[in-house]
């Protein structure tokens, strides 16, 4: 399929949840204070395309790699998400390669909440909205509208991962057990992919901040 050429926003609904605000903040704060973490890694700063971004609310702290991160599928699991959060269980069953014969693939980091800088690669899991649903903003059914939800993602100590050569088990285990927080998968500058990602195994470190709808635009 081509890929769109430009996003025409119709659509931001900002999600209200306090109990989802809470348990995020907690455990931002609590990565912040490295409860629980080894110090011989040091907290190195990366940023993303949405960096100098500036939202009304609480100000992103980025010297610990707090960052506004896309996240794509269909409108239904996307209310979910800003409902009850992720599902660390549904994880592989989207977009993921997978063999024919199974619902669910192993996702390149591992199984984990996958999350994008850019809306062009959380567009390729996002599905159609259906025409009658409420989400939409506009009333004609024939316009095709898709979905993102905007994310604020608190990604601490991030594994840096630039190539190919890694163990999923380890990239787990130095965040389950180790010095990190989070795996940042930089497809960009060694293999000279388009995009680059962020996964994090904890669904409290991503609190699902805004639903966006859109229109896909081709020149």
């Amino acid at each position: 399929a081509p890929v769109p050429s430009g996003y025409l926003l119709l659509g931001a609904y900002r999600n209200q949840n306090p109990d989802l605000w809470q348990k995020y903040k907690l455990m931002a704060r609590a990565m912040s204070e490295g409860v629980g973490r080894q110090d011989d890694v040091p907290l190195e700063p990366v940023s993303v395309a949405t960096s100098s971004w500036e939202i009304e609310g609480d100000v992103l702290d980025s010297e610990r790699n707090e960052w506004y991160l896309y996240h794509g599928s269909s409108v239904d699991s996307l209310k979910g998400i800003c409902s009850s959060s992720f599902r660390l269980a549904l994880a592989g069953t989207g977009a993921t390669w997978k063999d024919a014969d199974k619902a669910t693939g192993t996702p390149l980091y591992g199984y984990g909440i996958y999350l994008a800088e850019h809306v062009t690669k959380a567009d390729e899991y996002a599905a159609a909205i259906p025409p009658d649903d409420s989400i939409r903003p506009i009333d004609d059914a024939d316009v095709e509208l898709h979905c993102v939800l905007l994310c604020r993602v608190f990604g601490g100590r991030t594994r840096v991962v630039t190539t190919n050569e890694f163990e999923i088990d380890k990239l787990r285990s130095d965040v389950f057990e180790g010095p990190y927080d989070s795996v940042f998968g930089d497809r960009v500058s060694t293999l000279g992919k388009p995009f680059r990602e962020v996964v994090v195994y904890d669904k409290d470190q991503c609190y699902p901040e805004f639903l966006l709808v859109y229109q896909r635009s081709y020149d």
